[in-house]
């Protein structure tokens, strides 16, 4: 590989949300863009929106004539084809290791020699999903958190295989697009989902005890903890997606029982259809009506519990992980969007 790769034109594979985020995210700075919709897209659709969103930034003085020009050279497309010149790919597609295989093996034959490939797989490592031989050491995984814009914060995983070309040539980009990043080796890959499994995984042991219930856990957590509740954040992503990347998480795990509530809880639910949100069901029904219920008489044990799962997960993934206090703190914070890490 090149070690003087510039990465000036990105392409990004998959339009969910998070593919649809990082391309919106990726206009602001001065980058070439191709986008790869999934077969089903309307295309004619996307472009007319995006040519009109261009339009009015131009008009409203937000970008100049020469960034307009820039801008509506965007390609929009559903052909794997349109990224045979990119320096990076980011694929965005749902949690599948084979689809997701497929894909890469696919674009080994149609991308540049010298590019480099990038998953934003929020549970697979990079190595799993590599194609094998000559792209093996340009591989990488960019998770990047919803919405993109204003998550500030990736997790870059790399393998063994990852050059240090490759991974210097991803920081830079990650600098340019002014995001900040935690570096991980596959064995502490995906730390900040994983802390937050610890938490979700206490959550449910106390509920599953009889202690409260999923609404009342939930009520509690977004008063005392967190923004967000434990068991509709797990409906807001998809209770299927959950347990596929639960799976993949505690595989390597020596305490792997602990979490079998957990996964025997999301199967039976994924079982009966109830995905969460996108469904209508999965730990609660939507669209859900407010909560008028009372907190459980132990509130203050559960929390201060709840608070020290959170705070010992993250310290000494950190210190496994060997992430500075300092990054990891603001990591978390960016995560969970607070203001108070578990280091101050």
């Amino acid at each position: 590989m090149n070690n003087e790769l510039k990465i000036n034109k990105v392409g990004i594979v998959g339009q969910g949300k998070m593919g649809a985020g990082i391309f919106h995210y990726l206009l602001d700075f001065q980058l070439d863009l191709v986008w790869v919709c999934s077969p089903q897209a309307d295309t004619d659709k996307l472009i007319r929106q995006f040519a009109k969103r261009v339009k009015r930034s131009l008009d409203a003085g937000i970008i100049d004539n020469l960034r307009f020009e820039t801008l509506t050279g965007t390609v929009i497309t559903k052909d794997p084809a349109a990224l045979h010149d990119c320096d990076l790919v980011i694929e965005a597609l749902p949690e599948n290791l084979e689809l997701k295989k497929r894909l890469f093996l696919q674009l080994d034959e149609i991308v540049k020699p010298e590019a480099i490939f990038a998953s934003n797989s929020s549970s697979i490592n990079p190595s799993e999903i590599a194609p094998e031989g000559r792209r093996a050491g340009q591989f990488t995984g960019l998770h990047f958190f919803y919405p993109v814009s204003i998550k500030n914060i990736v997790e870059f995983t790399y393998s063994e295989n990852t050059t240090a070309e490759t991974i210097a040539a991803v920081g830079s980009f990650l600098n340019r697009i002014d995001r900040r990043y935690i570096k991980l080796d596959a064995k502490n890959s995906f730390i900040l989902n994983r802390i937050f499994l610890d938490v979700q995984n206490e959550a449910l042991i106390i509920v599953n005890s009889g202690n409260c219930s999923y609404l009342q856990m939930d009520h509690l957590v977004k008063d005392k903890l967190f923004p967000f509740g434990v068991f509709d954040f797990c409906d807001s992503v998809g209770l299927d997606t959950m347990l596929s990347s639960i799976l993949n998480y505690t595989r390597s795990y020596t305490d792997k029982l602990h979490y079998s509530l957990m996964i025997e809880t999301l199967s039976a639910l994924v079982a009966q259809g109830r995905l969460g949100v996108k469904m209508q069901s999965g730990f609660f029904d939507y669209p859900m009506e407010a909560f008028t219920g009372e907190a459980p008489a132990n509130a203050d044990e559960i929390i201060d519990h709840l608070r020290k799962t959170w705070q010992s997960s993250a310290k000494s993934m950190t210190a496994s992980a060997n992430i500075s206090t300092e990054d990891a703190n603001f990591a978390i914070k960016e995560y969970f969007d607070i203001t108070t890490g578990p280091f101050e």
